[in-house]
């Protein structure tokens, strides 16, 4: 009995790493935990002691892995909610500095978050075109190529401002 108990343990542990690497929301993480949690009450069991302690030990040990997994899932749902923060497509909506413009072309160089891009005017841009030195935002990102508009008049000057009373 110790050894089926402890080779539930074992397929348990592994089907918390698969939970790991596979999407399933939680249904293996949940499924790993009880199998763990029996395997250590039948080795329990096994082990000569009565089922009045195993029993309750198992379940106690169910019950914190079950709340452990609703902890991580409740973090992995609001991780999921955020805004990306990092990348190229954390640019989007950011403001950007016209570095040159090539009026023929039609396209010219920003600096934005720190590095200089290639960009094109976003569609509905009317005249007239980007000057070096003016500020825009980033619209659109295409593989290396940034869309440009200018910004809205809220964008230029918040409408709130902090006051002393803001938390």
């Amino acid at each position: 009995m110790v050894v089926l108990g402890a080779v539930m343990i074992l397929v348990g542990l592994g089907v918390l790493v698969l939970e790991a690497h596979l999407a399933t929301a939680g249904v293996l993480a949940v499924g790993g935990v009880m199998v763990s949690a029996a395997g250590v009450g039948v080795v329990i069991a096994g082990s000569g002691v009565s089922l009045f302690v195993a029993v309750p030990v198992a379940v106690v040990l169910s019950l914190i892995g079950l709340v452990v997994v609703m902890m991580v899932a409740r973090e992995v749902l609001v991780a999921r909610r955020q805004e990306i923060r990092t990348g190229p497509s954390a640019l989007v909506g950011t403001a950007a500095k016209v570095r040159s413009w090539d009026v023929e072309q039609d396209e010219g160089q920003v600096a934005a978050d720190g590095t200089l891009w290639r960009a094109v005017p976003a569609y509905g841009w009317e005249d007239p075109r980007p000057v070096p030195g003016q500020v825009v935002v980033i619209d659109e990102l295409d593989g290396l190529t940034l869309s440009i508009r200018r910004p809205h008049a809220w964008e230029v000057t918040p409408v709130w401002t902090p006051s002393s009373l803001s938390l």
